[in-house]
């Protein structure tokens, strides 16, 4: 199986080794010179008309665009479907007013970043109770059940200024995306892990101050 990852960014490497694990080939196009081991990489416009004349997209059983303009990943997906109308196509979505625009372009599957921190991903969060994993830009979701005790009762989402992002807490089955955090409730913070330990040992812990 080999896939084009068009779109070498943060999003386009962590694509990569996540592939790469499962023994996907992967052939990645990007306008800087960014190389990793196992990836046939191609220092190319993805925008070029030229580019396409010359890749056989046959050998491509699908192909994932993780370009950061939207509009650059609309004429990617558009010049795609034009070559191949079988390619599987996924394409990564900054803004959620291009998604309908990327489907209807020809994008099979549109993932809309911002979404992420949507309430149906929080309520879905809270729901299964475990710990999610963004492989995109290598974030994580974590949620802490707050006990009595912890710095952060009675602190307000909205005043958490962090190298963390708070999502929301859920108290009683409700799902609050702001107020007063307090004690039995459970909260959904995205961040690095270095920065989420820190969070941690900071808020979360009983007896911290």
């Amino acid at each position: 199986m080999r896939v084009l990852l068009i779109g070498f960014g943060d999003v386009g490497r962590a694509t990569a080794k996540i592939l790469l694990s499962k023994n996907v080939e992967v052939t990645a196009i990007d306008t800087r010179d960014i190389h990793m081991d196992g990836v046939d990489f191609l220092r190319r416009d993805a925008l070029s008309e030229e580019l396409w004349e010359e890749i056989d997209l046959e050998k491509f059983s699908s192909a994932i665009i993780a370009l950061p303009n939207d509009v650059d990943a609309l004429l990617c997906i558009m010049m795609l479907r034009k070559k191949k109308e079988d390619l599987l196509i996924l394409a990564r979505c900054n803004n959620p007013e291009y998604r309908e625009k990327m489907s209807i372009a020809g994008a099979d599957y549109v993932i809309d970043i911002s979404t992420i921190s949507s309430q149906m991903v929080i309520s879905s969060i809270f729901r299964e109770e475990a710990e999610k994993k963004l492989f995109y830009e290598n974030i994580h979701i974590r949620t802490y059940k707050i006990e009595e005790g912890s710095a952060i009762v009675g602190k307000r989402i909205e005043e958490l200024k962090d190298d963390v992002l708070v999502l929301a807490y859920e108290k009683d089955g409700k799902v609050y995306e702001s107020g007063v955090i307090e004690a039995g409730s459970t909260l959904a913070v995205v961040g690095k892990m270095e920065d989420l330990k820190k969070f941690e040992e900071r808020f979360i812990t009983p007896g911290r101050q």
